[in-house]
């Protein structure tokens, strides 16, 4: 697994002006290929703050301590796998390309079992009755709002991408004529920001489905439709996992249009 460097960039990507979190962010990138091998005494120099803040901000990305982000990382096994794909690579360029492709592939099988698969066919089942369904999502994961889009559009129901930064009201706006709605938040930080809003979008008749990496007992006051989600070892890898439920969501959707057509 990768977590800790998909945490960080998530964290670099919203984050808003130079702060000591962001430049302990950005010194933890800088010698990721260090890790795990690296004191949080090494961080905090050249980040110029103190240890205990480098823990501080290891608990905003949710983890215990530095010990536990640092060991989230590559493991012994995935540099190795690494290292001979480039060795192979080097004097075979086809056959690195084809290892590549086989290793994909074994992603992707991983991600189209991973989800509970009454739970998609419930959500697919309630999407029966929209017209417009819209998807609160961050700049990482818009390529699955247009997957989720590109698989519906020939049922006509639309799909609207709503980006999270936006003011409460005007996201509110955006949502008037959608009855069910997606929020992509993998490390759960907005939702609980976010919790009254999304309690009043209930409170209208609204239905929402969360996707998280970070389960919280409290988000089933929202919605009973969670699906968790596994960090994996990139942003691309993130984008395919989303994607990959979109598209299991979608065939059971169309599985439910063909039955009803029968």
């Amino acid at each position: 697994m990768n977590n800790a460097y998909i945490r960080l960039m998530i964290f670099l990507y919203t984050a808003e002006k130079s702060t000591v979190d962001f430049e302990i962010a950005m010194v933890l990138l800088k010698n990721y290929n260090r890790f795990p091998d690296i004191l949080i005494e090494d961080i905090a120099k050249l980040a110029n703050t103190t240890p205990a803040s480098v823990t501080k901000f290891c608990h905003k990305l949710k983890y215990k301590n530095f010990k536990e982000l640092r060991n989230d990382c590559y493991s012994y096994e995935d540099h190795r796998y690494i290292d001979n794909q480039l060795q192979i690579a080097e004097t075979d360029y086809q056959k690195a390309c084809e290892h590549y492709l086989e290793n994909e592939q074994k992603n992707l099988s991983f991600y189209m079992q991973y989800h509970d698969e009454q739970m998609i066919f419930e959500i697919a089942k309630k999407m029966q009755k929209e017209k417009e369904i819209s998807v609160i999502y961050t700049p990482y994961s818009y390529i699955c709002v247009h997957v989720l889009r590109s698989f519906l559009e020939p049922y006509g129901i639309q799909v609207h991408g709503i980006m999270r930064d936006l003011d409460e009201d005007f996201m509110e706006t955006r949502l008037q004529n959608t009855a069910l709605f997606w929020v992509i938040n993998l490390q759960g930080e907005w939702i609980n920001a976010h919790k009254d809003w999304l309690l009043k979008q209930k409170a209208k008749g609204k239905e929402l489905a969360i996707i998280t990496a970070t389960y919280d007992d409290g988000f089933k006051e929202l919605t009973p439709y969670i699906f968790p989600f596994q960090f994996r070892d990139t942003i691309l890898d993130t984008a395919m996992q989303i994607s990959c439920l979109f598209v299991k969501i979608a065939f059971a959707f169309a599985n439910f249009t063909k039955m009803e057509k029968s």
